[in-house]
């Protein structure tokens, strides 16, 4: 392929195949974070089944403020650093305009060149649309809880008793969706921050660990290293070099 044209003209039969997955958001940006692919879940949530109307928009365009900013936050990070987003727990729209919860996973899209041309991503529903599963509340009011205080020293029976269910039924519903504990959960979102910090920041490796709810530097390192395979300050340092080298050819073509 030599340029995003061709990439996205490849594309275009992938699409047809997600058009049958009622769970499942697919779409294809531009470096401006444009819909330039859609499959038919998306349009139908946002678009009222018409895909031309989300063709050329930024999220800004199409979703509520709240959700359009996370979701352009993810966008530039994958973007700027070429670093995909992966199973990352976020809200998203129903049918009915109603917020769901759903994993998002985003890839940069390069040409054969190695420039940065687009990004593709999907986003896989956890309670598909219509579904009234046997305490799928509970659990969403858990997952709510734990979004919004994973920074916190978070509980898992705080958890539990908020949401009116044992600590036993918590960690099953939660390693149902996720294949993983409420506990790796919650270590998981405090990951996916911090990374987001390393790359974006330069807030130190200590202020880092306070503000991602770590008890202390060590303690962010260890659990880090296991994650990325490589100590925080080695992560960032080679994200700088990589930024220094590579980006310039990547951004001149833009």
């Amino acid at each position: 392929m030599n340029g995003p044209d061709d990439f996205f003209a490849a594309l275009r039969s992938a699409e047809s195949l997600f058009d049958v997955l009622p769970d499942v958001v697919f779409f294809i940006k531009d470096t401006a974070g444009r819909y330039v692919r859609v499959n038919q879940t998306l349009a139908d949530r946002c678009a009222g089944g018409d895909k031309a109307k989300l063709i050329g928009r930024t999220p800004a365009e199409v979703f509520p403020a709240s959700l359009a900013a996370s979701y352009a936050r993810q966008d530039k990070q994958v973007l700027s650093s070429g670093r995909s987003v992966e199973h990352q727990l976020e809200l998203h729209i129903y049918p009915g305009r109603k917020a769901g919860w759903c994993l998002t996973t985003k890839r940069p899209v390069n040409d054969d060149r190695g420039r940065i041309i687009g990004i593709t991503g999907i986003s896989r529903d956890l309670n598909a649309p219509g579904e009234n599963a046997p305490g799928f509340s509970e659990l969403a009011a858990a997952l709510r809880m734990i979004q919004e205080r994973h920074t916190e020293s978070l509980r898992i029976e705080d958890i539990a008793a908020a949401s009116g269910m044992s600590v036993y039924q918590l960690e099953q519903r939660v390693r149902r969706l996720f294949q993983m504990s409420p506990l790796q959960l919650i270590h998981k979102l405090r990951l996916d921050e911090a990374t987001r910090l390393l790359l974006e920041t330069d807030t130190s490796l200590a202020d880092i660990a306070i503000s991602t709810g770590w008890c202390d530097q060590s303690a962010f390192t260890r659990h880090f290293s296991r994650y990325a395979g490589m100590a925080p300050g080695r992560f960032r340092a080679l994200h700088q070099r990589r930024k220094e080298h590579a980006w310039p050819r990547a951004n001149a073509w833009r």
